[in-house]
């Protein structure tokens, strides 16, 4: 009995020893894989975060926030303000009273006065208009008369020397020109006057009989 199971023993320890290097085999090709799954992960890693990084657009840099200086008291006061300038000035005028049993006047030329302060271009006395620079002008005008005379037409004019700048007639059908206007080249000195021939009475109302002129501003 003893001879056979040493026998036995024998017979597995030889089987041990011819399945042993087959068994190493197959765990250095194992972990031989692994080693390459893992370098091949390793290298598609590095791969990729370098194209992300040479893909990835350069950001700008901020542009530098200066900040202004903040006004003081001393500087403000220190730079004047230029007055605002307008290059254009107008002036409305109306007629004064007249007479009622007085139609010459209207007939030789309206009498004017103006209420603006405010008139360089143009100088007002004795209800005369007369300019005071060369320039273009726009005239605007409306003539409204109370009755009209037994023709039943009149013409109304505005003139300067030796010109009539403006002119319409009035029927018997219409007390008032309506409005007019046109712009004129006009000199230094020139006169202007509004006639009415035949004279008849004016409507001197405001509303009614006006004369305005739009000019350049003088700066004294």
């Amino acid at each position: 009995m003893m001879p056979q199971q040493s026998m036995d023993r024998c017979e597995v320890s030889e089987n041990c020893h011819h399945h042993s290097p087959g068994v190493q085999g197959s765990q250095r090709r194992l972990v031989s894989g692994l080693l390459l799954w893992v370098g091949l992960l390793t290298v598609s890693h590095v791969v990729s975060i370098t194209l992300l990084v040479i893909t990835r657009p350069h950001a700008l840099p901020l542009p530098e926030i200066v900040s202004a200086p903040k006004p003081t008291a001393d500087s403000s006061l220190s730079i004047p303000l230029e007055p605002q300038r307008v290059p254009w000035q107008m002036l409305t005028f109306e007629p004064t009273s007249i007479d009622d049993n007085d139609v010459s006047v209207a007939r030789s030329g309206i009498k004017w006065k103006t209420q603006s302060k405010a008139n360089n271009f143009v100088s007002l006395k004795g209800g005369s208009l007369t300019i005071n620079q060369d320039g273009c002008y726009f005239l605007y005008l409306q003539v409204t008369l109370e009755t009209p005379e037994v023709s039943g037409q009149h013409i109304v004019r505005v003139n300067k020397p030796n010109s009539v700048l403006l002119e319409v007639r009035m029927t018997n059908t219409s007390l008032s020109t309506g409005f007019l206007g046109r712009a004129v080249d006009l000199a230094a000195s020139d006169t202007l006057t509004v006639t009415v021939s035949p004279g008849a009475r004016i409507n001197t109302s405001y509303t009614a009989t006006y004369l305005g002129i739009i000019g350049p501003k003088l700066y004294l």
